[in-house]
């Protein structure tokens, strides 16, 4: 194989490689163009007054959780789409399990995610975050013998 290579002089020259050296060289240089990790980064609300770097990573976080949470819920409804599918007219007794994820997680999506609209960010869901905090805590306070609060009585 021919290969154009700096030589130790400056110049290029024109000289056979071994296959060999070009397989090592490219081991040594590999990039890889798929499951890019980003390190978890602090939230908004764990950001200090002022620290425009941390909203902005936060941000990006934010929105690259958002795209998974997409993902997740199209992948859930895709294989509910294949369960009917598969299923035809037992999808309603077969598929119950799928049918239970599927409204489980486009619940959890709706909750954090929902009526933001095309333009939402990180700020926007934490405070729809906390205003819903706010009212099941004022609805706990109100009825303090609901379900799920560990009272036992009537």
């Amino acid at each position: 194989m021919w290969a154009v290579l700096p030589s130790e002089l400056g110049c290029v020259c024109d000289q056979a490689v071994p296959a060999d050296w070009i397989a090592r060289w490219q081991n040594r240089n590999k990039f890889y163009y798929y499951h890019q990790k980003f390190r978890r980064v602090p939230d908004l609300s764990q950001c200090l007054e002022g620290d425009y770097l941390c909203y902005y990573e936060a941000e990006a976080q934010w929105r690259r959780d958002r795209m998974v949470d997409q993902e997740i819920v199209e992948i859930v409804r895709e294989r509910m789409a294949a369960c009917k599918q598969r299923e035809g007219p037992n999808q309603f007794q077969n598929c119950a399990k799928e049918m239970e994820l599927l409204a489980q997680v486009t619940k959890a999506y709706q909750d954090r995610y929902g009526d933001l609209g095309f333009h939402g960010n990180a700020r926007t869901c934490l405070m729809k975050q906390k205003h819903r905090m706010m009212e099941e805590r004022k609805a706990a306070q109100e009825n303090p013998c609901s379900p799920g609060t560990g009272s036992d009585r009537p």
